[in-house]
């Protein structure tokens, strides 16, 4: 067994909420604002679908069903 690899100090950050926007943005250790870069927003969704036999008249006949997700995404991540 080898020693630990060599680990850097990560600095902290701390979300807070902006009193003129009420949005969270993040701050460093002396208060200061942090960017911490663009990222993405999607939604998704499943929806269930099914089959089901005629009209009726036939008991006994085969069901089926299944699922389509949809997934959308309206900002890029990469940047």
């Amino acid at each position: 067994m080898g020693p630990y690899a060599a680990t850097v100090t990560v600095p902290e950050f701390t979300p807070v909420i902006d009193p003129d926007t009420q949005i969270a943005v993040i701050v460093d250790e002396q208060g200061r604002r942090v960017e911490l870069g663009d990222h993405g927003t999607s939604t998704s969704g499943l929806t269930p679908t099914a089959t089901s036999p005629g009209d009726g008249s036939q008991p006994g006949t085969a069901t089926d069903s299944d699922s389509t997700e949809s997934y959308d995404q309206d900002q890029s991540g990469d940047g």
